[in-house]
């Protein structure tokens, strides 16, 4: 694992938990994970591990690695929702053994390290997909893991959820308001679209996507959003991912008419973690750009020298950008209360 500042690390540890009653009971479904709650109320402990609870969305099965820092003395905890790239999140793309790959699991040391509850979000497996590749980046089968209106789903029911997690005692595990947002590629496209602020749509607005000249509608697939929460993620973290949503937002973020005709807006602070290199670069700086002229609060670190995916690289420009994105996260999620 990587060094990083030293004014991230914490020094008190609290004991992981586990899952009580029966919530908590384990037993293999056809993914190989322990079952766990179904969008209820989830009760733990002060004594054992991490663990992977399963949500219901959209009547499929989600699973969440949820991590619980280790002897942080404190009451309670902020959070941060975690989601994938392309790739997914699980080593060797086998979701069985419920172990994530090298990229997750040094992010789940690092909220440890400053206690954090990590809700890491696997949005392929329960559906039947390892990789975005193939027939999954096409319509209409990619409908099935959009990054606009599917994978938000996942990302509101790891909020609920993580509002709904309580010690034995009946005290909340994590902070209502200090859960944030963090998304890596299409996880970072998925994390502006959970983000959106419905609240904004144009009235009369028709939701469609374009692929390859045709466009699609909702009889054919294509979802509007869902309504931004009545308490929703404090803010989102945005690595190397695309802003152009297939026009699921309108006019092409980089296009003539992009102040008028893209509607995209977010409802809670984002930082837009970009590289120089990077092939989805250049439509989020557009967007970025469109952002700032309507003075929303988005904050931009652009990464000279490396491309897509350096999060992955054991490079100085990683670990400056962890260090950034955590320093982000403990302004807006309160980590030292």
């Amino acid at each position: 694992m990587k060094n990083f500042l030293k004014s991230f690390q914490k020094l008190n540890l609290l004991a992981l938990l586990a899952l009580l009653g029966a919530a908590s009971s384990c037993s293999d479904d056809d993914n190989g994970f322990p079952s766990g709650p179904v969008n209820g109320k989830t009760v733990i402990s002060s004594t054992t591990s991490d663990t992977i609870v399963q949500l219901k969305v959209n009547n499929g099965i989600v699973p969440v690695y949820l991590s619980i820092p280790k002897n942080c003395n404190k009451k309670n905890y902020p959070a941060v929702v975690v989601m994938h790239g392309s790739d997914g999140m699980w080593t060797n793309h086998d979701s069985s053994k419920g172990i994530m790959s090298g990229q997750f699991n040094e992010w789940r040391k690092l909220f440890d390290e400053n206690c954090i509850v990590g809700a890491f979000v696997d949005s392929y497996s329960g559906r039947g997909v390892s990789t975005r590749t193939g027939k999954w980046t096409t319509a209409p089968d990619n409908f099935k893991i959009s990054s606009q209106f599917i994978r938000p789903r996942d990302a509101n029911a790891a909020l609920a959820m993580l509002k709904n997690l309580t010690f034995t005692d009946g005290s909340p595990v994590v902070r209502p308001k200090d859960i944030g947002l963090l998304g890596f590629s299409d996880g970072a496209s998925a994390v502006a679209a959970t983000l959106y602020n419905t609240d904004t749509t144009p009235k009369g607005w028709e939701w469609t996507q374009s692929f390859e000249g045709k466009k699609y509608d909702t009889s054919s697939g294509v979802m509007p959003p869902e309504p931004k929460p009545s308490i929703g993620f404090a803010g989102g973290v945005f690595y190397y991912g695309g802003s152009g949503g297939y026009n699921y937002w309108g006019a092409s973020p980089c296009g003539d008419n992009a102040l008028d005709g893209n509607i995209f807006q977010p409802y809670a602070p984002m930082l837009y973690q970009v590289p120089t290199e990077g092939y989805l670069s250049e439509n989020t700086l557009c967007m970025v750009d469109i952002l700032k002229q309507r003075g929303l609060p988005v904050e931009l670190n652009l990464y000279k020298g490396v491309g897509h995916g350096f999060d992955f690289d054991d490079n100085d420009q990683s670990s400056i950008a962890r260090a950034k994105a955590l320093n982000w996260f403990n302004e807006l999620l309160y980590m030292d209360e």
